[in-house]
């Protein structure tokens, strides 16, 4: 069949993109699939996409001026929370694509793409609709165009039973056949979490909806019994200084961490043994199936409407109390206490999630289409006669030549994977036009771009790899990674995913020298990359403390044994201030902790913004140790590991702020900044 799906921007973010993705992958095995995506905006779309997959653009923003996108749409509702991008070049655009590219399947992806698809769609060819949200959330404006329009469609689909029924409850349409199919998430390119995992992962829109302001408070409690746990959330939206300051004001900055976006998010599942969600309202649960199948039990509300369609209560993960933060931490306090459920909630977290796997959901679809008549264009011919074989060329080959067209080269990307000694294994992607060769490491920038070799050999997997091991010397520098095959041209390797959840709790041993870290990356235009860094001594930050007018940092030395001089605190341009020397001791395991006053910083203001650098004296040392932070798998702190501030107001510039961070090369910091 030829197989259409409309959508709005596949070129973006977002959940819908990343299921009809999946979908349309799935569905390429079979048929000839297509994806209209009404406006694009960038050269290619964010997430990967199959080769087979046909994608078409009405609308390319950058080309179009908006003055020629101004008048309003006449076909796509006016209440449609999409309204104002859409006007009669897009009712236009949309008609004549579907009137002189007649697919047998059209299935739009959100109400107004569900309204052009039924008004659209010629009769010759099959509308389906789809709600990736619910009913409810729908404003009641909008649902008098979806009764009218929906009339017109072949079926409707949502993601969940409870929607589905919804709909037949409260816009009971005749003749409208409405039928529930999940969301699919492809099996991970990654291996399952480890249940020893001491950190819960949450991702998701930091909106009002998902409630992350209860899991914060909630977590406040599971720290309280078990301060060696940690939290991350991944994503990003409106509610992020909301919960910023949640998090300061719970004194949890040194546990609890905002990471931003993340793509492939399985990569960072699988640094966790506990997923949360914590919504008041999910129309299916893309991130509880992600979690899962990567072996991760998930901690979710009993939310309207998917979670209790998804979680198996008790047996792959927990259903909680919607906005009860004791239900909330109940449930994750039940997994972090009892190690052998929690792995086994996992292993079957992992085993269960595998019927939303692609394969499967798109054999319920081509059973729909089928249920529903669709017709197959690209069904063979009814087999001719002896003679008019002989009088035609068979239409097999004639097909053949009217569609070929020269194949892509096939893309030299790969994976990184981290052990939790350090090292690290390269791996270029099964598709990657390599068969024996070596990796290379070519540092960039200066004159002198040193390139170390590095041999792919045949590993367990019964592909090549090549091994970082900790003992490569890679000095202080970003080195970009290359595949330099045997046969054919080098190129530089692309990243499909790094795996680094081995570097999250590694340090190295600390009586080696030199020290040693590094953390591979994915630079802006899609590369691999690696961050390294190297001294004979280094002395690594760990937890920063805030209270009572202090901030108290913890460091941990690395290389040495040698006696301690002391701290000290230098300013970075000012060489007429003093050099101050915090007061600091060393605990029984040896960590040293250093205290600094505020107040001393505030006092000394001189400046607009004045940058204070922390470093140890070492004794036999020339120069201070600068404190860092190296290891981990976060490579710019500034922006994850976000301190409070203390306020002062009668600093010799005013009203200003005294607060430690991280510098833009990991350094650890304290800055003084004027405020109005």
């Amino acid at each position: 069949m030829r197989i259409s799906f409309l959508i709005h921007n596949v070129y973006g973010l977002g959940g819908t993109n990343r299921t009809t993705i999946n979908l349309a992958e799935a569905l390429a095995e079979r048929h000839e699939v297509e994806i209209v995506s009404v406006f694009q905006s960038k050269d290619a779309p964010l997430f990967a996409m199959d080769p087979r997959i046909k994608l078409t653009s009405l609308i390319d923003t950058r080309e179009v001026p908006e003055k020629d996108r101004a008048v309003p749409a006449e076909v796509f509702p006016a209440a449609e929370a999409r309204y104002h991008q859409y006007s009669t070049m897009t009712d236009e655009r949309a008609a004549a694509h579907f009137r002189e590219n007649a697919p047998d399947v059209l299935i739009g992806t959100r109400p107004g793409l569900n309204v052009y698809a039924a008004r659209f769609a010629t009769e010759r060819t099959l509308s389906i609709g789809q709600e990736h949200i619910t009913l409810a959330s729908h404003p009641e404006a909008l649902l008098p165009d979806l009764k009218e329009n929906y009339a017109r469609l072949n079926a409707f689909v949502t993601v969940s039973k409870a929607d589905a029924e919804n709909y037949r409850r409260d816009m009971a349409i005749p003749g409208l056949p409405i039928h529930s199919i999940p969301n699919s998430v492809p099996a991970p390119a990654v291996s399952p979490a480890d249940p020893a995992a001491k950190t819960i992962v949450a991702a998701g829109r930091l909106a009002v909806i998902k409630r992350y302001d209860l899991l914060v408070q909630a977590f406040a409690k599971v720290a309280a019994k078990h301060p060696d746990w940690q939290l991350r959330i991944y994503g990003d939206g409106s509610q992020h200084g909301k919960l910023r300051a949640l998090i300061n004001e719970l004194g949890l900055y040194n546990k609890v961490h905002l990471m931003g976006l993340a793509s492939p998010i399985e990569a960072e599942w699988v640094k966790g043994s506990i997923a949360a969600v914590t919504s008041d309202s999910e129309s299916f649960g893309m991130t509880i199936v992600e979690a899962m199948r990567c072996g991760v039990p998930v901690v979710s509300t009993d939310c309207p409407l998917g979670p209790r369609e998804i979680i198996r209560d008790g047996e792959d993960g927990l259903l909680v109390t919607p906005g009860d933060v004791n239900s909330i931490a109940d449930g994750l306090l039940r997994l972090i206490d009892d190690d052998g459920a929690r792995a086994a909630m996992g292993a079957a977290a992992l085993r269960n999630a595998a019927r939303f796997d692609p394969a499967a959901i798109a054999v319920r679809y081509e059973k729909l289409f089928r249920e529903l008549g669709a017709h197959d264009s690209t069904a063979a011919p009814a087999r001719p006669s002896r003679w008019s074989r002989l009088l035609r060329p068979r239409a097999k080959q004639a097909d053949a030549a009217r569609t070929a067209a020269p194949k892509a080269a096939p893309r030299m990307s790969g994976s990184v994977h981290a052990a939790s000694d350090g090292s690290l294994r390269v791996v270029p992607a099964a598709t990657a036009p390599v068969d024996q060769g070596e990796l290379l490491l070519i540092r960039r920038g200066g004159e002198n771009r040193t390139t170390l070799r590095v041999p792919l050999v045949p590993d367990d997997r019964g592909g090549l790899s090549a091994a970082i091991e900790p003992t490569l010397a890679l000095g202080n520098a970003v080195w970009d990674l290359w595949i330099d095959p045997a046969r054919g041209p080098r190129k530089r390797l692309r990243s499909d995913l790094l795996d680094l959840r081995g570097l999250v709790a590694f340090q190295p041993d600390p009586r080696l020298s030199p020290v040693r870290s590094w953390l591979p990356y994915t630079t802006v235009d899609g590369f691999v990359a690696l961050t390294a860094r190297e001294a004979e001594v280094h002395a690594e930050a760990q937890d920063v403390d805030i209270d009572d007018g202090e901030i108290r940092v913890a460091v941990r030395l690395f290389g040495t044994d040698a006696d301690i001089e002391g701290f000290e605190l230098r300013h970075r341009g000012d060489t007429d201030l003093p050099v101050l020397e915090p007061t600091w001791h060393r605990d029984e395991d040896g960590l040293l902790h250093a205290t600094v006053t505020c107040a001393t910083i505030a006092r000394l203001h001189r400046e607009q913004q004045d940058l204070w650098d922390l470093s140890v004296r070492v004794s036999g040392r020339a120069e201070p140790v600068r404190v860092a932070g190296w290891f981990g798998d976060v490579r710019e702190r500034k922006n994850v590991y976000v301190y409070p501030v203390t306020v002062f107001d009668d600093t010799p510039r005013g009203r200003a702020r005294v607060r430690p961070y991280y510098a833009v090369d990991n350094g650890l910091s304290v800055n003084a900044v004027d405020l109005k």
